[in-house]
C-alpha cells in the first residue's frame, strides 16, 4: 500500500493542483466519497466495477476526448488545458503498464483519471462559475397525466421541495432556499429562468390536508409564480380551480404555459382518477390577459422558445390511433398560429417526446424519449429539425434525423423501462448539457415502481462524461439552468387578419400531393370538414359510450368544400375548434382522413401542400391554383344527424325506409337474422348491435 500511494501521489497532487486553477474545490472526505461513490453506481450501472480494466479504458478515452475537445476553444472561451494535457499523459504511461496493477493499483488509477476529468469538465467555460438554480421536488408516481394535476398531491405524504441554488457547482453541495418558510406545506413543479436571468417562474400547489373531492370546490391545484433571483418579489401569478404549470419566457416577456382551464377531460380515465386536458396558454408577465394558444382536445407539455422565436411543445395527439403513443414534438408561432408536428407524431419507436429546449448556437433541438405510463423521464435525444421527414416505406418518422446521446438507456416504455433515466436536460451546447439523472429505475405504474425515485443534478458530456455536482437522499432535484444571460430571440410578429374574428382560411394547393399516392380511379371531389368534441360532461371512460370504439371522441360534420380539377380548395372555417378532413371521391366516399386534428386562431391564413405529404414538401405550380382564382369556398352543412353525427337520425330512417320490413328479426330473415330495428339493446339499439360484425373501425387497444 505504501508502494501504491508513492506511485500515485504525485498524480494526485498535480489533479488537486489542476482543479485548484478553476476554484477552491471542498475536498473534505465526505464530498469526495460521494463523488466517488456515485462514479461507482455509474460503473455499476455497465455491470462491472471501478477496477475493471475496462472500465479504466473507457474512463480514460472519455478524458481524451473531453480535453482534447475543450482546447479546441476560442475567443471568448479560453480555456488553459495544457496541464490537464499533461497529467493526462503520465496517466497515459500508467494505463500502458495496467496488467501488472493488483486491484487496488488499478481503482487508484481509475480515480485519478476521474478526477482528472472531473477538473477538465469543470473548467468549461459555457458553465463558467456560474450559480445553478434547480427545484427539489417530490412526485405523485403513476403516469405523466398526473405529474402536474394539484390535486393527486393531497394523498400521501409527498409534500416537500422547492427553488434553491447551487452556489458553488462542482466544489461543494452548499445551497441557498429561495423559498424555505415561505409556502406552505405543498409541492413545487417545472421551473423556468428569464432570459436576463433576473426572475424565475414556477408552479407551485398548496396541500389541502382534507383530501378533498376532485369536484370540490376547493380542490388542490398548481398555481404560477414569479420571483427575482435574488428571493424578492414573489408574487402569484394564477389563481383559482385549474392548475398552471409549465412557465416560459417568450421573447416579448409574455409568459407561455400549459393549463387545465379550456375544461374538459381526457378520454380514457377511470372512475378513481379525474384527469383534465391541459393545453398551450400565454399571458402577460403580472398574469393579466391569458389566452388560449393551443384548441387541442387532449394534453399538451412542456413548452419552450426556439432561436427562432417559436414555441416547441409536446402534444399527445391519439385521434383514431393508439393512446398510448404519438406524444410528438409540435411547434407554433407565439400567437399560437400554423401549429403543426415536428418530429414523434408518426412513430411507435419513441413514446414520447418530453421537455424540448432549443440548444444554443444550433439549429438543432434536445428532447427526453420518455414514456406515457410513467413519470416524465428517459433517454436524452438530439433531433436536426433540417432532417425531419417520413420514411418512404412506412411514413413512419424518418429516424435519420436524430441522434440517441444516451443508447445504453432504452426508450421508455417502447422496447422496455430503463434502469435508470435522465430529466429536465439544459444545453450548454451541441456536446455540454446540465441534467437531471436517477441511478434507479423510471417510477409508474408502466415500469412498476411505485416510490419516487430520486435524481441529482449532474453535469454530462457527449462523450459519456457524468459529473455529480449535487444530490440529497429522500427527493429528487430537478431543472438545473446556470444563472447567465442568454441571447433573446427575435420577437415574431403576428399576421392574423383583425377582420375575421370567428373564421380562418385554409388553403389546400393540391390534395394528390399524398405521402403514399391516393387511387387514380378515385379522384377527389370535395373535403369533409370535422369538428371533434373534446370530452366534458364526466371523466370517466366510455360515460356516455360514443359508438363501437373505446373511449372516443364526438364528431360533428361542419361541411363539404369543392376540391377543383387540379386538387386545390380554399376555404374557410371556424377558428377555435379542433377540426380535421376527410378526402371524398365522387361517389361520396372517403378516400383518405386526418387521424389528428388542426385548428385556425381567428384572422389566421394558413396552407398545406397535400394530404399527409411528407414533411418538408413544397411546391412550384406552373399557374396559379384553380382555388386562388375565387373567393374562399363556404362550407355546406350535412344532412340531418351529422351536426353532431348521430346514428339514429342520420342511418336509423335509412333502414326504417328500405331494410326493416325484411330484417325485423322475424322467422322470415333467413339469411343473416338480422335486426334492424331501432328498439333499444344494451347501450344503443338492435340494428346497431346487429350490423357490428360487418363494419371495421380503428380502437386503440384492441
Amino acid at each position: 500500500m505504501v508502494q501504491l500511494i508513492f506511485n500515485f501521489l504525485p498524480l494526485i497532487i498535480l489533479i488537486s493542483l489542476s482543479s485548484l486553477t478553476h476554484a477552491s474545490i471542498e475536498h473534505n472526505d465526505l464530498y469526495c466519497d460521494t463523488i466517488q461513490q456515485d462514479w461507482r453506481k455509474q460503473e455499476l450501472e455497465r455491470n462491472r466495477q471501478p477496477s475493471d480494466p475496462n472500465a479504466i479504458k473507457d474512463a480514460f478515452q472519455r478524458c481524451d476526448i473531453l480535453l482534447n475537445d475543450l482546447s479546441k476553444m476560442t475567443e471568448p472561451m479560453v480555456m488553459n488545458t495544457s496541464s490537464d494535457l499533461e497529467i493526462l499523459q503520465s496517466l497515459r504511461e500508467k494505463l500502458e503498464g495496467m496488467e501488472g496493477f493488483n486491484e487496488e493499483e488499478r481503482l487508484e488509477l481509475y480515480y485519478s483519471i476521474r478526477w482528472l476529468s472531473r477538473s477538465a469538465a469543470l473548467k468549461n467555460p459555457l458553465l463558467g462559475s456560474e450559480r445553478i438554480v434547480f427545484m427539489k421536488r417530490r412526485r405523485f408516481i403513476c403516469q405523466m397525466l398526473h405529474e402536474y394535476m394539484g390535486y393527486y398531491y393531497d394523498y400521501g405524504d409527498i409534500a416537500g421541495g422547492g427553488i434553491h441554488i447551487l452556489e458553488e457547482p462542482g466544489k461543494s453541495f452548499k445551497t441557498t432556499s429561495l423559498t424555505d418558510a415561505r409556502f406552505p406545506r405543498g409541492n413545487f413543479t417545472t421551473l423556468s429562468l428569464t432570459y436576463d436571468a433576473r426572475k424565475i417562474y414556477f408552479a407551485f400547489a398548496q396541500r389541502n390536508e382534507r383530501k378533498t373531492n376532485f369536484y370540490s370546490p376547493d380542490r388542490s391545484c398548481f398555481q404560477l409564480y414569479s420571483m427575482d433571483i435574488d428571493g424578492t418579489n414573489l408574487h402569484q401569478l394564477t389563481s383559482g380551480l385549474n392548475d398552471y404549470f409549465d412557465p416560459c419566457e417568450l421573447p416579448n416577456r409574455d409568459i407561455a404555459f400549459m393549463s387545465t382551464r379550456r375544461g374538459g377531460f381526457i378520454r380514457c380515465s377511470g372512475e378513481w382518477e379525474p384527469l383534465l386536458s391541459y393545453n398551450l396558454h400565454r399571458m402577460n408577465p403580472d398574469g393579466s390577459n391569458i389566452k388560449l394558444l393551443s384548441f387541442h382536445e387532449t394534453n399538451e407539455w412542456h413548452p419552450s422558445v426556439l432561436n427562432d422565436g417559436g414555441i416547441i411543445y409536446t402534444r399527445w395527439d391519439y385521434v383514431d390511433r393508439s393512446a398510448a403513443h404519438f406524444h410528438g414534438l409540435w411547434v407554433t408561432k407565439p400567437d399560437g398560429s400554423n401549429s403543426h408536428a415536428l418530429f414523434g407524431n408518426f412513430t411507435q419507436r419513441i413514446n414520447a417526446c418530453y421537455q424540448p429546449r432549443a440548444i444554443p448556437g444550433s439549429d438543432k433541438i434536445m428532447f427526453l424519449a420518455g414514456a406515457h405510463h410513467a413519470s416524465v423521464g428517459g433517454s436524452l435525444v438530439i433531433l436536426d429539425p433540417n432532417k425531419t421527414g417520413l420514411d418512404a416505406k412506412t411514413g413512419q418518422d424518418d429516424f435519420n434525423s436524430i441522434e440517441s446521446l444516451t443508447p445504453e438507456i432504452c426508450f421508455p416504455e417502447a422496447p422496455g423501462w430503463p434502469d435508470a433515466y435522465f430529466h429536465s436536460p439544459w444545453p450548454l451546447s451541441e456536446n455540454y448539457f446540465l441534467v437531471s439523472y436517477s441511478h434507479d429505475p423510471l417510477p409508474g405504474m408502466g415500469p412498476n415502481v411505485t416510490r419516487d425515485t430520486e435524481t441529482g443534478i449532474y453535469l454530462f458530456d457527449r462523450f459519456g462524461n457524468l459529473e455529480l455536482l449535487y444530490r440529497e437522499e429522500g427527493i429528487s432535484s430537478m431543472y438545473p439552468i446556470p444563472l447567465r444571460k442568454r441571447e433573446r430571440p427575435s420577437v415574431i410578429p403576428s399576421a392574423l387578419d383583425s377582420n375575421m374574428v370567428e373564421e380562418g382560411e385554409f388553403f389546400l394547393t393540391d390534395i394528390n400531393k399524398s405521402h403514399f399516392p391516393l387511387p387514380s380511379s378515385r379522384p377527389i371531389r370535395e373535403l369533409r370538414v370535422f369538428q371533434v368534441i373534446p370530452k366534458s360532461e364526466t371523466h370517466i371512460a366510455n360515460k356516455p359510450r360514443l359508438g363501437y370504439a373505446n373511449a372516443e371522441s364526438a364528431r360533428m360534420l361542419l361541411g363539404t368544400i369543392p376540391v377543383e380539377k387540379d386538387g386545390s380548395a380554399y376555404f374557410r372555417a371556424p377558428a377555435r375548434k379542433p377540426l380535421m378532413f376527410q378526402a371524398v371521391d365522387k361517389a361520396g366516399r372517403a378516400v383518405q382522413g386526418m387521424r389528428s386534428i388542426t385548428y385556425l386562431q381567428p384572422g389566421e391564413r394558413r396552407g398545406c401542400v397535400g394530404c399527409h405529404e411528407s414533411v418538408g414538401t413544397i411546391t412550384s405550380p406552373s399557374q396559379r391554383p384553380i382555388a386562388m382564382l375565387r373567393e374562399p369556398s363556404i362550407l355546406k352543412p350535412g344532412p340531418d344527424g351529422s351536426l353532431p353525427w348521430s346514428y339514429t337520425r342520420l342511418i336509423q330512417p335509412i333502414l326504417n325506409q328500405h331494410c326493416i320490413g325484411c330484417h325485423n328479426g322475424s322467422k322470415t330473415d333467413k339469411q343473416n337474422h338480422l335486426d334492424l330495428r331501432s328498439d333499444p339493446l344494451n347501450e344503443f339499439s338492435l340494428s346497431y348491435e346487429s350490423i357490428k360484425p360487418f363494419v371495421k373501425w380503428y380502437e386503440w387497444g384492441g
